[in-house]
């Protein structure tokens, strides 16, 4: 067994089955101490479980994030993970065989990234501003993330946008009618989904054509202007007595609607195309993500002749590189510019 004792600090003792094994142990100690890293006598990594620190990092610091919903999923996921464990525990390896359990589990590299860093940002707050000392740091940071899939450049078809209408207006008996509003808004404003969700009255005007968004991806509000496609579509929509604009509590929920929605649309092409004897186009309506639709807006902004600053300030990008991800712009069009 190895004594430590400081003047002023706890006393930290461990008991080892080897002598070399304390000895090194009781070394690396005294070296953090000769570092003027006190925190080691504290053993408070090796003493708090990472069931404690979630809990104090969902009801402190997350409550301010405009992400707050999706971290505090993230942290249910990982607490089924590492609940029990004590922080000090957690190494390098264990983090990187979450993220490989993760992908076994069918997640996109892009979701297992967002989970990623989602417990990065725990062990920042542990370090920060519980200033518990992590052993070897975070364990986030020492391991490498999945590698994201080429960029997606998809982009509505011909006709796909007005068969989505079309099959929207079709389900209106839905739980949450408002989907022809929710894509039309979704094309016309670049909206993310989250956003269009958290859309409420009381931040519209209708005369001014703006509305104002509070809780964004970017954690900043932002003023989005609305073409008049986009008045018309808020016109149509009954007011609610809670002041939101649509019925959808979650993004999950909204999610369900729209793949009825997406099938719907398909069915009916399929129908038309069979009374007329022919066969549908087979990428017409496949893989379509209502995401892609904040796609197809951003690059019809751009080519309604708006410079980058205009554009940003309506989808909210901080960076050239980010909205450049977003910005697919039909070559044909392009080609017409150039004369």
């Amino acid at each position: 067994m190895v004594q430590i004792r400081r003047r002023g600090m706890p006393t930290l003792s461990r008991t080892f089955d080897l002598k070399s094994d304390a000895e090194a142990w009781a070394r690396e100690v005294e070296r953090e101490l000769q570092r003027g890293n006190a925190a080691v006598l504290r053993d408070d990594a090796g003493k708090t479980t990472f069931t404690q620190v979630v809990e104090r990092y969902v009801a402190g610091p997350v409550q301010s994030l405009a992400s707050r919903a999706d971290v505090m999923r993230y942290m249910r996921v990982a607490s089924e993970r590492f609940g029990p464990m004590f922080l000090a525990a957690i190494r390098a390896v264990d983090v990187a065989a979450w993220r490989d359990e993760l992908l076994a589990e069918d997640l996109s590299a892009q979701s297992v990234i967002h989970h990623l860093n989602a417990l990065s940002g725990l062990f920042t707050f542990v370090e920060k501003e519980l200033s518990i000392s992590l052993p070897s740091g975070n364990p986030v940071k020492s391991i490498l993330k999945p590698s994201l899939p080429k960029a997606r450049d998809r982009r509505l078809l011909p006709s796909e946008l007005e068969a989505l209408l079309v099959a929207a207006d079709a389900g209106r008996s839905d739980r949450a009618p408002g989907m022809r509003q929710a894509i039309t808004l979704a094309v016309e404003s670049s909206m993310r989904l989250g956003e269009l969700l958290g859309m409420e009255w009381s931040r519209i005007d209708l005369v001014r054509r703006t509305a104002h968004l509070v809780d964004t991806k970017n954690g900043e509000s932002r003023t989005v202007a609305l073409s008049s496609a986009a008045v018309a579509a808020l016109q149509s929509l009954p007011r609610r007595i809670d002041g939101r604009v649509f019925a959808w509590a979650t993004s999950q929920s909204f999610e369900r609607s729209w793949r009825l929605c997406l099938a719907r649309a398909r069915r009916q092409c399929e129908a038309n195309y069979a009374g007329k004897g022919l066969t549908p186009d087979p990428a017409f309506l496949s893989d379509l993500r209502f995401h892609d639709l904040r796609h197809e807006a951003t690059s019809r902004l751009f080519e309604l002749g708006l410079g980058v600053m205009e554009v940003a300030s309506m989808t909210g990008h901080k960076s050239l590189a980010m909205l450049k991800r977003y910005t697919h712009i039909e070559a044909e069009k392009l080609a017409k510019k150039l004369g």
